[in-house]
């Protein structure tokens, strides 16, 4: 029997909602399957998890579904799944470094829900202001940092600067935020 024949013996137990099919096509193509998986995800447990979705996704979609080629099909739920694992991972990356961001800012902007600070098109106008007053250097680092959120590792890649130095002039861009914001009668 050819690959063909076996596939749509398996197609044929998923549309029967036979448990076997899982089983038998877990068999057949698991390590294909986690080849792939591994392929876009660096961690092997992700890719294994990323493979029992694809079973599981493949359960619940044959049928209505019935597909004529078993594995490009399950290679194609592998690589969806794959992505929104890919997808998660760089939200909760993004969600870690924006509470890293917060924190960073918070030594001088004032938490408005906290006190009855100037409003938020205030405190911009004062930080723009500030920004003319910075070299060209030091606006370009704190903008990235804090304006596209990019990390100190990415931006001292981008500007050819070590990552001590750009660790150094946004905390000294920090502080003379601070203080400008002190004169304008803003207290952090």
């Amino acid at each position: 029997m050819d690959e063909f024949e076996d596939d749509r013996e398996l197609v044929e137990l998923f549309l029967s909602r036979d448990a076997a099919a899982v089983t038998k096509t877990e068999k057949r193509y698991e390590k294909r399957l986690i080849g792939l998986a591994k392929s876009f995800l660096s961690d092997p447990r992700d890719a294994e998890e990323c493979v029992n979705d694809t079973y599981l996704k493949a359960w619940n979609s044959i049928p209505p579904q019935k597909p004529e080629d078993l594995f490009s099909y399950l290679a194609r739920l592998c690589r969806c799944t794959a992505y929104n694992i890919i997808e998660k991972q760089q939200t909760a990356k993004r969600s870690a470094q924006l509470v890293e961001l917060t924190h960073e800012m918070e030594e001088c902007i004032p938490d408005v829900s906290r006190s009855s600070s100037p409003d938020d098109k205030f405190i911009s106008a004062l930080i723009n202001e500030f920004l003319d007053t910075l070299s060209k250097d030091k606006c370009d680092i704190f903008v990235k940092r804090y304006w596209f959120g990019e990390s100190v590792e990415e931006i001292a890649s981008e500007t050819g600067f070590t990552a001590s130095k750009v660790k150094t002039t946004l905390h000294r861009t920090r502080e003379k935020l601070r203080k400008f914001l002190e004169k304008k009668g803003v207290q952090p």
